[in-house]
């Protein structure tokens, strides 16, 4: 992953600096493109909590880790497509996502020695802002592949919860989590032209911190659909 993200940087600053090329490629630089969707996204991390035991007389610090699900996945985009052979074309794009997952909360109670309840689920979510770079192959009539590799930053939340113990007063307190980091996404996609300047997108891509990120950063694997909308499109 460190590799494609370091792409990503070849990608953007490409974006950047080929407005001094040709005219005929500054044109194309006006091709405006906005987008959203949504999908699934399971999360392939696992987190741990952490939490005190209450007991009438004593308290305790104690860690549990725990496993992650999937959920919803919904995202918003813009930015610009410019031709830069006949091709290939590089696209640039701001784009916001946020995923929505849980965590499994039988691995919080899976410790008690007598019957325990958990208060709630453990509701999480990853949000995700990144400036992504794409390359897409414009040679195959109406459907444009394209890999797609950005950087940006990652805040992940998850519930806390309390284990509750059946006839008994004690209980285990596991604090919220919250993390923000330094991240980026890697994927494959297609692009399917419609009509006129609205496409049809379909994605695959891995999101998370850049690696050796924080504890608890998680990482989710969106599948989506979306629809774009190119202005300008020649």
């Amino acid at each position: 992953m460190r590799i494609l993200q370091v792409l990503g940087c070849c990608l953007l600053g490409a974006g950047l600096l080929l407005p001094t090329l040709s005219h005929h490629h500054s044109a194309q630089a006006q091709q405006i493109r906005i987008g959203a969707g949504g999908g699934w996204a399971p999360a392939v991390t696992e987190v741990t909590y952490s939490g005190v035991f209450e007991d009438p007389q004593d308290s305790e610090e104690v860690e549990a880790d725990v496993s992650t699900t999937f959920g919803r996945h919904v995202y918003v985009s813009a930015g610009f497509v410019r031709g830069i052979s006949s091709n290939f074309d590089l696209g640039v794009r701001l784009r916001a996502q946020e995923s929505r997952f849980e965590g499994d909360g039988a691995d919080l109670t899976a410790g008690c020695s007598v019957d325990c309840t958990l208060s709630n689920s453990l509701d999480g979510r990853l949000r995700a802002l990144t400036l992504e770079g794409r390359i897409v192959l414009t040679s195959l009539g109406r459907i444009e592949p394209y890999l797609l590799v950005g950087l940006g930053v990652v805040h992940t939340t998850m519930d806390g919860a309390t284990v509750n113990f059946v006839n008994d007063p004690r209980q285990v307190d596991f604090s919220d989590i919250e993390v923000t980091d330094a991240g980026g996404d890697v994927g494959l996609g297609a692009s399917v032209h419609l009509a006129g300047g609205l496409h049809l997108d379909g994605e695959f891509r891995v999101t998370g911190s850049l690696p050796g990120g924080k504890e608890n950063a998680v990482t989710v694997l969106p599948l989506s659909l979306g629809l774009a909308y190119h202005f300008g499109r020649p």
